[in-house]
């Protein structure tokens, strides 16, 4: 089996890095709201289990794209 010669590290082949921008969003659209640091985990608790499985599989989905992303990029940065 072929092997990426990047590393697997590397954000663009991370589907997590796109899940974390969603939760981000997520919990700057509620930060107004957030009083105390018990609210602030309670918040970030509430936004991560409302993100969808299907959802994180929609990122998952696309490592065969990142990976043709970085290879035309020739490793340099992609919209990923």
């Amino acid at each position: 089996m072929p092997k990426l010669r990047w590393p697997p590290y590397s954000p663009d082949f991370n589907p997590i890095e796109n899940v974390w921008g969603v939760l981000k969003d997520r919990f700057d659209d509620r930060r107004s709201q957030i009083r105390g640091t018990d609210a602030m985990i309670i918040t970030v608790q509430e936004e991560w289990d409302s993100i969808m499985e299907e959802g994180i599989l929609a990122f998952v989905n696309t490592i065969l794209q990142r990976i043709e992303a970085v290879i035309a990029a020739n490793r340099g940065h992609t919209r990923w």
